[in-house]
């Protein structure tokens, strides 16, 4: 009977426990923020970074743009056509 308490314990031992942050664990315990890779590791410890993961960002010309980078709160709504996608690439 007392190995089914103890089982019964530590089913509830590990339910106290919450989410494991890099606060809780010890110095070199080191979460991350679940950022995806963009390379890999070699065997003699290198590292190479494929072209394929990295992120791109595709940003529009924007040199003759008339906005301004920080909006007033106090500023009209101006009403005007729904962008698309092919606005912003041209």
């Amino acid at each position: 009977m007392s190995g089914m308490f103890g089982v019964a314990t530590a089913m509830l031992r590990g339910a106290r426990r919450g989410v494991m942050t890099s606060k809780r664990g010890n110095k070199n315990f080191y979460k991350g923020r679940g950022a995806s890779p963009t390379g890999y590791h070699t065997r003699k410890g290198g590292y190479v970074q494929d072209p394929f993961k990295r992120v791109e960002f595709v940003v529009p010309n924007l040199e003759n743009c008339e906005l301004k980078p920080y909006v007033s709160l106090r500023a009209p709504l101006v009403k005007g056509k729904v962008p698309t996608p092919e606005m912003y690439l041209e």
